[in-house]
């Protein structure tokens, strides 16, 4: 769906930059599954306009590289870098994430909403197949995915400037969509997978210690925390991680 962005890159990031959410649930969430990674390197797949790919930079990453099939998310990225944060030297490069070369040996792999694009298992599998050949022996992915088990009926994301609009059916590879509700509404499209989807694909492609993790909330100071509460009550995103085992 490299053209979905494509044609959204400018609005995309705006969002990304605005979110609330993303700042108060879905950054600390996927951070604290990574861990300390300091003096690590660290491959940002589907990096989009490089948001996570700087924090990374920011939080000691040694080295960098974010990967976005996108070519004007990657151009957006580059240029951010160079007018916001010269000195990070993040490296950004365009591969679809089904068809990825060996980038290196990586201690951590972060994927924000990239496998729920996977349109196949085939092709989910050609991603995971590329994450794990990248990451090395004991090294980590992080996921950010679509909440499989949503509930259209329960508490409504909505005010939270979130309307999920998943399958009726929840057909493996069914079709979906997410609207951001900013000044501008921004709908993205994707797919629908369930939990044991995603956990044989990751299973097939050689990773172990599949595990799933809620959403965990951190408000700035003075915020109220209860906000919150419906939303994660009915998340409409949830975070995964796994491994690439030890050999022998």
């Amino acid at each position: 769906m490299s053209n979905q962005y494509d044609q959204i890159s400018d609005l995309y990031a705006s969002a990304a930059d605005r979110s609330v959410f993303k700042k108060i649930l879905e950054c600390p969430t996927l951070l604290a599954i990574l861990g300390s990674i300091e003096g690590m390197s660290v491959l940002d797949v589907a990096c989009g306009d490089g948001y996570y790919a700087r924090l990374f930079r920011q939080r000691g990453a040694a080295r960098v590289v974010g990967v976005d099939v996108s070519e004007r998310m990657i151009t957006a990225a580059r240029r951010r870098e160079r007018e916001e944060q010269p000195a990070l030297g993040v490296e950004y490069m365009v591969h679809d994430a089904a068809d990825m070369p060996v980038l290196g040996s990586f201690d951590r792999v972060a994927a924000a909403y990239l496998l729920n694009y996977a349109g196949t298992r085939g092709q989910m599998l050609r991603m995971c197949e590329g994450m794990f050949a990248n990451l090395a022996v004991g090294g980590r992915l992080a996921a950010i995915l679509p909440n499989p088990d949503f509930d259209p009926a329960g508490p409504s994301p909505v005010k939270y400037g979130i309307a999920p609009r998943p399958p009726e059916d929840r057909r493996d590879g069914g079709a979906m969509s997410v609207d951001l509700l900013l000044d501008a509404p921004l709908t993205l499209n994707f797919f629908y997978w369930s939990r044991s989807a995603y956990e044989q694909t990751l299973a097939e492609a050689g990773f172990r210690d599949i595990r799933w993790h809620p959403l965990e909330c951190s408000p700035e100071p003075g915020d109220d925390a209860a906000f919150w509460d419906d939303y994660l009550a009915n998340p409409h995103a949830i975070a995964m991680s796994c491994s690439r085992p030890q050999l022998g």
